[in-house]
């Protein structure tokens, strides 16, 4: 079958033929129809300090998929079926660890991610174990396919939050920032405003639903939120850029008692003023990693089916499997929302 692959250590991956995988009894072996490429790829393309970290070559890219089954192990029962359209977790975790006994396993201590630690979805084929696969039922593939990253968004905005009536700040509208825009919009806030400094993604955000475009390269964040909100501040503010001064941003931006949510990922350490920005404020932080499995895929699906979110808009730039290399410089040259591949029929 053919495969996007990091055959060696070092920038660049290979389109290249390899083995289908093989299949357990209690897996399905899935066609590929729809693939979301994201910034992990292209991570692992230009060979950075992380990926020379974690990855270990030759690996299969890919963590963000959807597509047919079309072999069901002897082991998995009769909720699927060869035919079914499905889209999957991408985290496979034990079950067994303190965290998975206790419905937390997106934090799992031994998770392994297809794409980054074995072979992933940037192939005609994958197998997935049951556990892990979702159906779709009638949400289109390249909806599916991007799931993946749209419920790390659903996290961030729903978990813990109260959203009907509420502020909600997105600071950051790459893809995941532009999807918690269109979510806190479809779960009732009163008030979605959303910060970037570049302009295409902004338009992106606008196009998600958020009233308030802010830059901070021009506005006063922090002043113009105050403004907005009668002296009061954010409700909830989700830092989707992990970029030290956002960060910073995100806790002078929220109302006393309310919730910070950190997605983002900054590269070092990041300074605060605890005292003053988060205790004396009595600001709840939460961190947020990948969806809560599978309170997340429920929601996403609930949102999704029923029509309440369009995560179309974000969708930019499709491109064949063979054209990775032009769907990674898309990514890297910030005029793309979401990049997906079409693999399959």
């Amino acid at each position: 079958m053919r495969t996007i692959r990091k055959l060696q250590p070092g920038p660049g991956l290979e389109v290249c033929d390899a083995p289908a995988p093989t299949m357990g009894a209690a897996d399905v072996l899935i066609r590929v129809h729809h693939a979301g490429v994201c910034g992990t790829d292209l991570h692992i393309a230009q060979w950075d300090e992380w990926a020379q970290g974690r990855i270990r070559p030759p690996v299969t890219l890919g963590h963000e998929f959807a597509g047919e089954i079309v072999e069901v192990g002897e082991d998995v029962g009769d909720e699927f079926a060869p035919g079914q359209l499905v889209t999957a977790e991408g985290h496979i975790i034990c079950g067994h660890c303190r965290q998975c006994r206790t419905g937390n396993g997106h934090i799992c201590q031994r998770t392994s991610i297809i794409g980054v630690d074995r072979d992933g979805a940037f192939a005609d084929h994958i197998a997935m174990p049951a556990t892990n696969v979702m159906a779709l039922g009638e949400i289109p593939t390249t909806i599916g396919a991007i799931m993946d990253p749209m419920g790390n968004a659903f996290h961030t905005v729903l978990t813990g939050t109260e959203v009907p009536g509420s502020v909600v700040l997105v600071i950051g509208c790459g893809p995941i920032g532009c999807f918690a825009v269109g979510i806190a919009r479809a779960a009732g806030a009163s008030l979605v405003i959303g910060t970037d400094i570049n302009p295409t993604r902004l338009a992106l955000a606008r196009g998600m639903g958020a009233q308030v475009l802010l830059n901070p390269q021009h506005d006063d964040v922090v002043a113009r939120i105050l403004e907005a909100t009668g002296g009061e501040g954010a409700d909830i503010v989700c830092e989707m850029s992990g970029h030290p001064a956002a960060v910073a941003q995100a806790f002078k931006a929220v109302r006393l008692g309310g919730r910070v949510q950190l997605l983002g990922l900054p590269k070092g350490a990041v300074p605060l003023n605890l005292s003053n920005d988060v205790i004396f404020k009595g600001v709840t932080v939460y961190g947020v990693i990948g969806r809560r499995m599978y309170e997340t895929w429920h929601q996403m699906r609930t949102f999704l089916s029923s029509g309440r979110l369009d995560p179309t808009p974000v969708i930019t730039h499709r491109f064949p499997l063979e054209q990775i290399d032009e769907a990674l410089e898309a990514i890297a040259s910030g005029a793309a929302g979401k990049v997906i591949l079409e693999i399959g029929d």
